[in-house]
């Protein structure tokens, strides 16, 4: 009975093209009958084969239209730091370290911060009032279009400075144009794009960056992901375990601080965080 299952689900990807089998699970995803479990294994199902094919291309449509593991959040989860998770707080802990051994105190001396990847905003708005408090610009893009109406409306209620921006990350660089902001930071997003597309948002995220660049992604549980000579992927999501510090380094920066934990898992993450910025002595001898 399995295999026939099996074989069924292998002839209806080969029967129908990827263009209607993605309209089908957006018409799925619209049933309110049907359990969030189920909404979830059809799509799964009948976009294995473009998961396995084009990725990142996967994860975008995934992202954009709210399927499978990428649903839609509820502001009053979200936002406050009561809902901030653990691993988070960590990794915004750090980041506030680094910047101190830069001689910058981050409560009065960041004026300008953008989030790639920013869902609702709501780690924009914790940073806002519990790190950056002179900040005038925080800035957050995200693919995400239902997610960025969400939460422009509730930072609005908040009188929040925090602005939302529904953009795709691939095309940061339309949106930066000339800007530049002090810090930048990119938290479980860069895990969903291929390596060569990953190293490449990096890059631009640098040369718009002028203080530090603050990334998080999964650990490889059995050794450093900066020992990594090529990503890996998670089996239960299709998502990369990247090297960072590589893609850092081949960017034209260097690592300015990190943490590695392995298997260690809080809230649900593994911990690998990297903070960087530009490589001045490679920028003096350009």
């Amino acid at each position: 009975m399995r295999m026939i299952k099996q074989k069924s689900k292998e002839l209806l990807r080969r029967i129908f093209p990827l263009s209607l089998r993605m309209q089908l699970c957006l018409l799925i995803n619209r049933q309110k009958w049907l359990r969030p479990d189920d909404q979830y294994w059809w799509t799964m199902e009948l976009l294995r084969d473009f998961a396995i094919k084009d990725t990142s291309n996967y994860h975008r449509f995934l992202w954009a239209n709210h399927l499978a593991y990428a649903e839609s959040y509820q502001t009053e989860k979200r936002f406050g730091e009561e809902n901030m998770k653990e691993s988070r707080k960590m990794f915004f802990s750090d980041l506030k370290k680094h910047i101190v051994n830069l001689g910058i105190d981050p409560y009065t001396g960041i004026h300008s911060v953008l989030e790639v990847g920013c869902s609702l905003g709501y780690q924009l708005h914790y940073l806002e009032t519990n790190l950056f408090k002179k900040a005038l610009e925080l800035d957050g893009i995200d693919i995400d279009g239902l997610a960025i109406t969400e939460g422009s409306g509730h930072l609005k209620l908040l009188g929040s400075k925090v602005k939302l921006i529904c953009e795709d990350m691939g095309n940061l660089h339309l949106f930066l144009k000339d800007r530049i902001y002090d810090i930048i930071i990119c938290t479980g997003v860069l895990m969903y794009l291929e390596k060569a597309e990953a190293v490449h948002v990096v890059e631009e995220m640098l040369k718009h960056c002028r203080i530090m660049l603050a990334l998080s992604g999964p650990a490889d549980p059995a050794s450093d992901n900066c020992n990594l000579r090529h990503s890996l992927v998670r089996k239960h999501d299709g998502s990369f375990i990247h090297n960072y510090d590589a893609f850092v380094k081949e960017s034209g920066g260097s690592v300015i601080g990190r943490r590695w934990e392995g298997d260690r898992v809080i809230d649900g993450h593994t911990i690998y965080f990297v903070f960087a910025g530009k490589d001045l002595s490679r920028t003096a001898a350009g």
